[in-house]
This record gives C-alpha cells, sequence and structure tokens, in this order.
C-alpha cells in the first residue's frame, strides 16, 4: 500500500498501539501526540444519558489539550467506551480485574462505542460515532485464564485484544472490527479525503 501524506497539518492524539498499528495499515504516515487528560475523573464528572454523548465527550476533550497547544494544527481525538448493561466497563488494569471483566461478559452481549472528534485552534470542526455488538461464548474460569495469558489485555478495553487471539472469543459480532478495535478509520479515511486532508 502507498502511504498517505496529509496535506494540512494533522496530529493525532493518542499513544494506543493499536490505533497507530490501524493508522499505519491505512497506509496514513500520521504524527502523534499523547494527551494527558483524566478519563476517569470526565467519566465521574460528566453527565450523560447514552454512550454517544461520553465518547464524543471524552475524544472532543483529548483533541482540545493537544489543539491548545498546537496552533493552526488539525488534532484527531478518539476514545473507546465498553459499554455492558448500560454501565462503562473501564481497562481492567491487573489480571483480576481482566478475569472480572471477562466473567461478566462472559455468554452475554455488550458494546464497543468509538468516538472521534477533530479540533482546529480550540475549536470541535467535527464528530463521529460508531459502535459495535459483540455476544461473547460461555467462557469457563480455566478458558478465561488461558486466555490472559495469551493476550495480557490489561490495557484493553472489554479486557480482550480482538486483534489478538480476543476474537475467538464470540459467537456473534455485529459492527466494524475497527470501531471494536478502537477507532473507526474508514469514517475517519472519508471525512479526510472529502475535506482534502489527504
Amino acid at each position: 500500500m502507498n502511504n498517505i501524506s496529509f496535506l494540512k497539518p494533522f496530529i493525532i492524539a493518542t499513544e494506543s498501539e493499536i490505533r497507530k498499528e490501524i493508522l499505519s495499515n491505512a497506509g496514513l504516515e500520521c504524527t502523534y501526540v499523547s494527551s494527558n487528560i483524566d478519563e476517569e475523573k470526565i467519566k465521574k464528572n460528566f453527565k450523560f444519558t447514552n454512550f454517544y454523548d461520553l465518547a464524543i465527550e471524552l475524544a472532543s476533550k483529548k483533541s482540545l489539550e493537544i489543539s491548545n497547544k498546537y496552533k493552526d494544527t488539525y488534532v484527531l481525538g478518539v476514545d473507546q467506551i465498553c459499554e455492558f448493561q448500560n454501565k462503562v466497563l473501564n481497562k481492567p488494569g491487573n489480571l483480576e480485574n481482566c478475569k472480572k471483566t471477562l466473567s461478566k461478559l462472559s455468554g452475554n452481549t455488550h458494546q464497543q462505542n468509538c468516538g472521534m472528534a477533530i479540533s482546529y485552534n480550540n475549536e470541535i470542526i467535527w464528530t463521529s460515532f460508531d459502535v459495535a455488538k459483540l455476544t461473547m461464548k460461555v467462557l469457563s474460569e480455566k478458558e478465561i485464564e488461558n486466555y490472559i495469558k495469551k493476550d495480557k489485555p490489561f490495557k484493553s478495553c472489554g479486557a480482550y485484544k480482538y486483534e489478538l487471539n480476543g476474537k475467538d472469543l464470540f459467537t456473534e459480532v455485529k459492527g466494524s472490527i475497527f470501531t471494536i478495535q478502537g477507532l473507526d478509520i474508514e469514517s475517519l479515511i472519508f471525512y479526510l479525503r472529502q475535506n482534502n486532508f489527504i
């Protein structure tokens, strides 16, 4: 695949390796700068009625934080919300939380919500949202432990890495695999092409 260069100053506000991989596989030559917003504080304080609003809010905060530091530059912020039974499942962070999360999702359906926002000079100029629904197999405690050993998904939304062995945990998936992985690349590229960014 030929590399695609940006025609305007553009930054991706992420440190996520899987998002970088998705963008690289799409041929996009990107500049990355990590945002340092307090996601948990925003989730706690933001009064949302649906997960669309929360995903867009977090993506926008990430974008604006970097936009504040880089004048005359477009900044993409992205966020992913794992939703189960109308509650947010945070990244597990450790082995025990991974086990708890996968035990909850076992045999059930949950949603991965992906919000994206682009800002320019501290103003949001574009937002996008997509959702994927996933139904997980009924997993035994041993199967959960074996999976965690394989992928070590401690920093992953939903406690699985879909791009690795996580995809084998499901009986049904509705939606884009890119949304599941945390970046709706198809919608992003469509917007970038339509507005002469690439």
